[in-house]
């Protein structure tokens, strides 16, 4: 097969993960891929490292000028306003095509969708919720599929194995993890950082992510600077994530979180709120916790519940990292989109 991905993101968000590590897949298993994206973007340079075929989206395929590579299926990773005359003229091309959307669509996303939806053969999310938002919006929900995003397990898998040890070890370590600054969210992690020390100073915390000095001074003025790291950006994550007793999602918004999938296979506990995208992937007092968005005491309680019984606390992080395993694992995702492809390819026929 011929595979054609063009991805609407130049960072190293969730649509470049996995389209990067699909396209790996994939030309692991002789199929032929390429990339289509900015030259100045994270997945160009991974592209080049892995020696996946690159097209680089310039300015002229902005404007629709764009040679077919001779792709059997086409995919499209979320959506960008400027790159709209260039979906559209892949859309034209009138290849099977699959529209990806890892995140919560906004209104011009969502209309792009329709204006152009006969085009789409079918539509992946990665949640239900997601799919429940299109169906609001009027979006048919017969070409919409439910599929989980993929994870590479490796050394995810490294991280699990030290967790029977970590759990024995004191203090604990609390983690959030953000990749854009946030400074309500983490305002929010160092007041629910300071509650639980009233109650519990055997515990540290930790802050992968933009380093914000005003988070510092805040640690500073409640006298716990002591007890909080700012880690900033790692490339280590799954040794950041072995240290990890507990990852705490405090964002209050819509969103689909790499990390705390990642944190769910390193088998640390996830605490994260009732919000779309973030609570799709837990089940409260099963695989993780859910708790009340923004709601200090809520949180705290939680937390120290968990801290108060270890025994209950690995047991729901081997859970987590079960469920995950068996569910978003990239070789069970390949299979499925081997399946989707050969499926669309003897359709088009």
């Amino acid at each position: 097969m011929n595979i054609l991905k063009f991805v609407n993101s130049d960072e190293d968000s969730i649509e470049a993960y996995n389209a990067l590590n699909m396209a790996i897949i994939l030309k692991k298993k002789s199929h032929n891929v390429y990339i289509m994206s900015a030259a100045d973007s994270y997945i160009c340079k991974a592209v080049i490292k892995n020696k996946i075929s690159f097209i680089n989206n310039t300015l002229f395929s902005r404007f629709g000028f764009i040679k077919d590579p001779g792709a059997d299926i086409i995919e499209i990773y979320g959506y960008r306003s400027e790159n709209r005359i260039a979906i559209k003229k892949l859309l034209l091309m009138k290849k099977p095509t699959i529209l990806k959307i890892y995140s919560f669509p906004d209104a011009k996303f969502i209309g792009f969708i329709k204006e152009n939806f006969e085009f789409f053969d079918k539509i992946i999310v990665t949640t239900q919720s997601i799919k429940d938002e299109l169906i609001f919006n009027g979006i048919d929900y017969e070409k919409i599929m439910v599929l989980n995003p993929m994870l590479v397990m490796g050394r995810w898998e490294s991280a699990k194995q030290i967790k029977p040890a970590t759990f024995l070890q004191r203090p604990y370590r609390i983690l959030t993890v953000y990749r854009k600054e946030d400074f309500n969210s983490l305002k929010f992690f160092i007041d629910m950082a300071k509650e639980i020390l009233k109650i519990n100073e055997n515990v540290n915390f930790m802050i992968v992510g933009p380093k914000d000095e005003k988070i510092r001074d805040l640690a500073r003025e409640y006298g716990i600077s002591h007890k909080v790291d700012m880690l900033g950006f790692r490339n280590d994550m799954p040794e950041v994530m072995a240290m990890a007793h507990i990852y705490v999602r405090t964002k209050a918004i819509a969103d689909i979180s790499r990390s705390l999938i990642e944190a769910m296979a390193s088998s640390v506990v996830c605490v994260v709120p009732q919000i779309k995208g973030s609570s799709d992937f837990i089940i409260s007092e099963y695989n993780g916790e859910i708790v009340e968005p923004m709601n200090l005491n809520s949180y705290v309680k939680t937390i120290i519940s968990l801290i108060n019984n270890p025994a209950k606390m690995q047991h729901m992080a081997d859970i987590g990292h079960k469920y995950i395993r068996d569910n978003f694992s990239s070789e069970i995702i390949f299979n499925i989109h081997e399946i989707i492809y050969e499926d669309l390819l003897i359709e088009s026929k």
